[in-house]
């Protein structure tokens, strides 16, 4: 009985999680509140208020919680990738996932477009989150790492800037396609930009190859 009642408090997460993210999407962070996130699951303002004691303890868990759920889905199977082919297979896989992902493309509008956080909400967050955040530029500072000792990439480039450059093209491009700035296909553009990119580091082996 225990362990059904767990599942069912994490069902009921899960719920309130989806429903303050619909909220969320259409209300902005300052006009989202309990009871509308409550209302539209039919629980009551204290059933929230039982899983998540404020407003940022629930946008930090709903942070965790997609790119817990976009991890898994786009990286499970993978290794961490020891060529440039094999990166650049990764970035397609997430581009792909990320058009195909309706619910995913309205949490990244949210996470990257709501201005109207407060300095104190922001700080208030990232101190919850920071693994996630920090995460995917430990992950392919490694990954360029290992790749540049494999001579792939030229012995004269400095892993850090080439991190950067990558990791702001990523962000840069990602953002001007959940605006709809710009009427362009996010995997086309990442994988070219991508190749573009690695032409210029890579060793004059590797492009003679």
């Amino acid at each position: 009985m225990a362990r059904r009642t767990k599942e069912e408090a994490e069902q009921t997460r899960d719920a309130i999680l989806d429903s303050a993210l619909d909220v969320l999407y259409e209300k902005g962070f300052s006009r989202t509140t309990f009871d509308e996130i409550a209302k539209r699951i039919n629980l009551t303002k204290g059933a929230v208020y039982w899983h998540f004691r404020n407003k940022v303890d629930l946008l930090a868990m709903l942070m965790k919680k997609k790119f817990s759920e976009k991890h898994q889905k786009t990286w499970e199977g993978y290794s961490k990738p020891k060529t440039l082919q094999e990166l650049r297979k990764l970035y397609e896989t997430l581009c792909l996932s990320i058009e195909t992902d309706y619910d995913f493309r309205k949490y990244l509008f949210f996470i990257i477009f709501q201005m109207e956080w407060s300095e104190a909400v922001t700080a208030k967050v990232l101190e919850q989150i920071r693994e996630i955040i920090d995460y995917p530029w430990i992950e392919l500072k490694e990954t360029l790492t290992l790749i540049k000792k494999s001579g792939e990439i030229s012995s004269d480039v400095d892993i850090e800037e080439l991190t950067c450059i990558i990791s702001f093209f990523w962000r840069g491009t990602l953002n001007a396609y959940i605006s709809k700035r710009h009427p362009f296909g996010l995997t086309k553009t990442i994988l070219t930009g991508f190749d573009l990119i690695m032409d210029g580091v890579k060793t004059e082996k590797v492009k003679c190859a």
